[in-house]
């Protein structure tokens, strides 16, 4: 799951969607003081995709929720090869590889992405 939020310009949704199921990541979100339509636009859940990542499937159905039908307007940040192959297999215009979750840089830098970032607090500097 990403857990940090991002500022973002004008009209931009941010979904989150994440490989948990959706009463797992309602009580982590809950834990955080984070709400659907506050904190984040929308919410997509594991357990709402025909197969979670590497397939395109949370990232189609995020951009679903946020009214977006063009894959060239998509970010998709993770700290997984998973999460960066599921960008990828969506065709996301931005593949971001963010490094504080628990796979090295080495390990990251290894798949296919447009971007290597050291914080999801720096993903303000590509929008």
């Amino acid at each position: 799951m990403r857990l940090q939020p991002v500022q973002a310009a004008p009209m931009q949704e941010q979904v989150l969607q994440t490989g948990y199921a959706r009463e797992i990541a309602r009580s982590i979100l809950d834990a955080m003081d984070w709400t659907v339509g506050g904190t984040v636009d929308g919410l997509v859940t594991s357990d709402e995709v025909a197969a979670s990542r590497p397939a395109p499937y949370l990232v189609f159905h995020a951009m679903e929720a946020a009214g977006v039908t063009a894959v060239d307007r998509v970010l998709v940040a993770g700290d997984t090869p998973n999460d960066l192959a599921a960008g990828h297999n969506a065709g996301a215009r931005y593949v971001v590889g963010v490094l504080t979750g628990a796979t090295p840089a080495t390990e990251l830098g290894r798949h296919r992405h447009t971007h290597l970032l050291d914080s999801a607090a720096d993903l303000p500097t590509l929008l």
